[in-house]
């Protein structure tokens, strides 16, 4: 689904900084050309105003209408790759992404829960919780290279044996070194995108498992 605010959030993400500064360059060259006016208007026939002065001011202002003018265009092209690369994002609608995130849905198939390691890890726990923060199953994980995606299997059943129905859950991995230091541990899950919205962030992707994220965070498209 797409969201009904796109045109409106992409007009005015158009408004820009080049705009602005052409609106206060308009009002310098209406000083100068009011200060130019009153100075010949005033000059003494005998002793005129020398011009050099305002030849030189006149051709700075004129650098910076270039300038300004570069700007706006270097602007409106970033703007079109903008809205190029967020309607792009509208093919993942129904598609499955991997992204990092620690609420992953289970189903009567499937429990898309995977996770990434940094260098060093030897000990990891993976610990699920109920949406309302009980405490369903904790685990150990398998320690492998350094940025590998590991899957994870459960048996869904929950810490006394008894069988764990589908629901949406809350992951918590941690890992530990050979010296029992801390390792970095990222919670992946698989999820279905269901609707595209477009935000002053950029586009965020709706996913079936209740969750917004931006699709820059994507991992890959399945």
């Amino acid at each position: 689904m797409i969201d009904a605010s796109i045109a409106s959030t992409m007009t005015s993400s158009g408004t820009s900084a080049a705009a602005t500064s052409a609106t206060e360059l308009q009002e310098s060259y209406n000083s100068f050309l009011t200060l130019l006016t009153a100075q010949i208007s005033n000059q003494d026939p005998l002793n005129p105003v020398d011009s050099t002065q305002f030849v030189s001011q006149l051709a700075q202002l004129t650098q910076v209408e270039q300038s300004i003018a570069t700007n706006a265009s270097l602007e409106q092209i970033s703007t079109m790759l903008s809205t190029v690369g967020a309607m792009s994002d509208l093919q993942l609608i129904g598609r499955d992404v991997l992204v990092p995130s620690s609420q992953v849905r289970m189903t009567e198939d499937d429990f898309p829960l995977s996770y990434q390691l940094d260098a060093g890890a030897e000990d990891v726990t993976i610990r699920i919780y109920s949406e309302d923060g009980t405490l369903v199953r904790e685990m150990p994980g398998a320690s492998t290279a350094e940025g590998e995606v590991i899957d994870v299997e459960w048996d869904r059943l929950d810490s006394v044996g008894l069988p764990v129905p589908p629901d949406t859950f809350r992951i918590e991995i941690t890992a530990s070194d050979a010296s029992g230091n801390d390792v970095g541990a990222t919670t992946l899950t698989r999820a279905e995108v269901t609707r595209v919205n477009f935000t002053g962030q950029g586009p965020e992707l709706e996913l079936d498992n209740g969750e917004q994220v931006l699709s820059y965070v994507v991992r890959s498209v399945l």
